[in-house]
């Protein structure tokens, strides 16, 4: 016997966005052309990387045009799907 799944159109909506999130002009005081540096936490001294936006996306994260290459173990703290999330970034003042 053959079950059928259901859900709720919260969840459907929640996993279209987080398959396919939506690119957006400002999230969270983020906007596109922004400079920024993410941290990296999981490591002593923490590590700050300074950047750009290219992107801000719906689900919370962006893409960032780093200033150089940083180190891998960092990136992969870092870039998920080629995005970086918000909570990762701090403005900076211009």
């Amino acid at each position: 016997m053959l079950q059928q799944a259901t859900f709720s159109p919260e969840l459907v909506k929640a996993l279209a966005i987080s398959a396919s999130p939506l690119k957006v002009s400002e999230k969270w005081g983020f906007r596109e052309n922004q400079r920024v540096v993410a941290q990296a936490v999981t490591n002593l001294p923490i590590q700050i990387h300074p950047g750009t936006i290219l992107y801000v996306w719906e689900d919370g994260t962006a893409t960032v045009k780093f200033d150089y290459q940083i180190p891998f173990d960092t990136e992969r703290e870092l870039v998920k799907c080629g995005r970086v999330d918000l909570h990762y970034l701090n403005r900076i003042s211009s």
